[in-house]
């Protein structure tokens, strides 16, 4: 019996949508609960490390994109052929990772120096 998957992020694409992209790609069923920033405080207390997205397999919570992508992705049989393979996915999903974290930090910076700063040290991102 396959397992029950549910999803629960933001209602926004963020680090919930490599998840959602797996499970389209798989062909996989899920449950994409999304809340809204209002409910945040109170749902905070209840997630592991007060983050989100969690995913949910058969009522087992977990939370950390990348480790449920990994994970995703293994259960799926899409982490390579081999232990190269897996290397390579593993080595491009730590890059854009690299890329995320830019992104954020552009994202909530206002001083125009240190988003020049930023783009910067972005630039010499493979």
């Amino acid at each position: 019996m396959a397992p029950k998957y549910k999803l629960t992020y933001f209602n926004v694409t963020g680090r919930a949508e490599p998840i959602r992209y797996l499970f389209a790609y798989a062909g996989q069923e899920y449950e994409d609960h999304r809340i809204g920033h209002e409910a945040w405080p109170q749902f905070k207390s209840e997630t592991p490390f007060g983050k989100l997205p969690i995913l949910e397999i058969d009522g087992k919570r977990v939370s950390q994109s990348v480790a449920i992508a990994r994970y995703l992705a293994k259960q799926f049989g899409l982490l390579g052929k081999n232990d190269w393979e897996a290397l390579q996915a593993d080595s491009l999903i730590d890059a854009l990772g690299d890329y995320e974290a830019c992104g954020m930090r552009l994202f909530k910076e206002e001083n125009p120096e240190k988003i020049a700063a930023i783009k910067k040290r972005a630039s010499v991102l493979p």
